[in-house]
């Protein structure tokens, strides 16, 4: 609480976005909030897959389950799922080797180093599913 003073007077309240500069969103601080939020994406799919399971109980439903998955929408979602497992799976690698092995003098290199690593599996683990979607999309006559 700011007093007034005949020497010093009272310092307006922080504004909104002062109180906002300390939280410098840096590597360290941007992989966190990544990790956590894949996390919780991936709680809410296995959710949703697991309710999704549960509801078939014949061929047929199966059936057009399945066909329900060769829409462009499904094809996004499964490769946002790809890349929510990489990066969790590969962010779970970095905190692991920073926590148990010391390197966190190398965390912003581990971190840029692993994302190289997560851009190349997610790019050749998505190409079918971004192909498909191409041809959808570009490519259908």
């Amino acid at each position: 609480m700011a007093v007034d003073t005949i020497d010093q007077p009272a310092k307006p309240a922080a504004s909104q976005d002062s109180r906002f500069q300390r939280y410098r969103v840096r590597t360290g601080m941007f992989a966190w909030m990544a990790h956590r939020l894949s996390g919780v994406a991936l709680v809410a799919y296995l959710v949703v897959h697991v309710w999704g399971l549960r509801a078939l109980t014949d061929r047929a439903s199966f059936n057009e389950l399945i066909a329900g998955y060769h829409a462009p929408i499904f094809k996004i979602g499964e490769f946002l799922l790809l890349a929510a497992v990489v990066y969790h799976a590969l962010n779970g690698l970095r905190i692991v080797l920073i926590d148990f092995l010391g390197w966190s003098p190398n965390q912003k290199r581990l971190f840029w180093s692993l994302g190289a690593v997560a851009a190349v599996l997610i790019g050749v683990g998505g190409y079918p599913t971004i192909y498909s979607l191409v041809e959808y999309f570009f490519l259908a006559a």
